[in-house]
């Protein structure tokens, strides 16, 4: 039967199974909490498909396997690599670029070569058969998944994979005047959800404090209304196109209409959702709203699925995924019904 190397949150890793069998698929076992190997019933194509016709919440990343084997952790494996990805290599558009993403899982291992040694030689082969290396914006990858005793290698088209980052690792760099780890969350749900902020406008920010997407927002030329009954940090309430309202939202009334509302409260996923849909005549026709919501540690998938629900009632779902820099909640992002 065909397989895949499918990745999610060592969390969530009952949900990411339940999303496997609802596309015709079984895990074999976990290479690690998180990194799983599955069989699928039908082809490659045929799975990715269900993937993008559906897109999961909690597998974050996903590719085929078209050759596997041992590996012995020495110099004997950069040219065992080579020989595997021959099999993968019949796939290849040569028309289209490429790139090669390398995973070394298990952190207690020493491994005799890095990411780059082995991603350096691979592309390497691959641009031998013709095709070009794209790192930023490949048509096609190369996957490379290594645990510490087997390889597992597959061709894909990036958009098929399901994040264009190696297990869904995506990764930012730290800015000089970053306020908080959270502002990870909007970039990451910006690019995944492939949202454009609007040039010009007003958002409400739910739960802004610290301030960190009220900074990164407002830096883009968007007037914010923060709401939280905490301080905010200095350099996002310093700015001149933020106003801060100190109180709980559920004590604020607003006569103004917005052009996105943001929500990062701590509060259960039902309840942050009952909230997103009372402001739902606050938004302008397609007003977008980018969301977390927290979830408990036991029947994670269950409220999940019903703040999703309550949702539906005036939103249109334009995406939901447990982003890599989530913890226990998932973001969503919406748009207003007409």
């Amino acid at each position: 039967m065909p397989q895949i190397i499918i990745t999610s949150s060592s969390s969530s890793i009952h949900e990411a199974v339940r999303e496997l069998r609802a596309c015709n698929a079984k895990l074999t076992r976990w290479l690690l909490p998180g990194v799983g190997l599955a069989s699928t019933e039908g082809t490659w194509d045929v799975t990715s498909a269900a993937f993008i016709t559906d897109p999961p919440i909690w597998i974050r990343h996903v590719h085929p396997v078209q050759a596997s084997g041992p590996l012995y952790n020495d110099a004997r494996d950069l040219m065992h690599f080579e020989a595997l990805i021959e099999p993968a290599l019949m796939e290849l558009d040569t028309a289209g670029t490429f790139s090669v993403q390398v995973r070394l899982l298990g952190e207690e291992i020493r491994w005799q070569y890095s990411r780059f040694d082995v991603s350096e030689r691979l592309a390497a082969h691959v641009m031998s058969w013709g095709a070009e290396l794209d790192v930023r914006d490949p048509f096609q990858v190369l996957s490379v998944t290594c645990s510490p005793n087997e390889v597992f290698i597959g061709l894909s088209r990036a958009q098929d994979n399901l994040s264009n980052w190696a297990g869904g690792e995506r990764r930012f760099r730290r800015e000089p005047d970053q306020i908080s780890r959270a502002e990870f969350k909007l970039l990451e749900a910006l690019e995944t959800f492939r949202i454009d902020l609007p040039a010009s406008g007003t958002a409400l920010d739910l739960g802004a404090a610290p301030g960190g997407w009220t900074r990164l927002l407002a830096g883009k030329g968007l007037n914010i209304v923060a709401v939280d009954p905490a301080e905010l940090d200095p350099r996002a309430a310093a700015l001149r196109n933020v106003r801060h309202i100190r109180k709980m939202i559920q004590e604020t009334k607003f006569s103004e209409k917005f052009d996105m509302v943001l929500n990062d409260m701590r509060m259960d996923a039902r309840d942050a959702a009952r909230i997103l849909v009372s402001l739902a005549d606050h938004l302008k026709p397609g007003g977008i709203v980018i969301s977390t919501l927290k979830l408990p540690e036991t029947h994670t998938g269950e409220t999940a699925a019903a703040a999703l629900e309550i949702l539906k009632q005036r939103f249109v779902r334009l995406g939901a995924r447990q982003l890599f820099h989530n913890r226990s909640e998932i973001t969503v992002a919406l748009s207003v019904k007409a």
